[in-house]
């Protein structure tokens, strides 16, 4: 095995769980400038990445809208995140 498989993850990604950090934070309104310009710049390379980034937007964009003013489980957000990419 080379090392660039090595050091792939599974998901495609070798930097994902640093993007899946940043894009949390990006979502909250909680990342540095810094953090956000490394994020765009590489979701405009990472297709993977980007995909997530799109998916994580939208459950939040649904969330806002079908649950405004309504106290959400914690767990809603994963449990949903699981059922997407389970079907994918």
């Amino acid at each position: 095995m080379s090392d660039t498989s090595e050091k792939k993850e599974s998901n495609g990604c070798t930097e994902f769980k640093k993007c899946l950090e940043i894009l949390h934070l990006m979502l909250d309104n909680e990342a540095s400038d810094e953090q956000e310009q490394y994020l765009n710049s590489h979701i405009e390379a990472c297709m993977y990445c980007f995909e997530q980034y799109e998916v994580e937007k939208q459950i939040r964009e649904l969330l806002k809208v079908k649950l405004a003013n309504q106290v959400v489980p914690s767990g809603l957000a994963q449990s949903i995140r699981t059922k997407v990419f389970q079907s994918a």
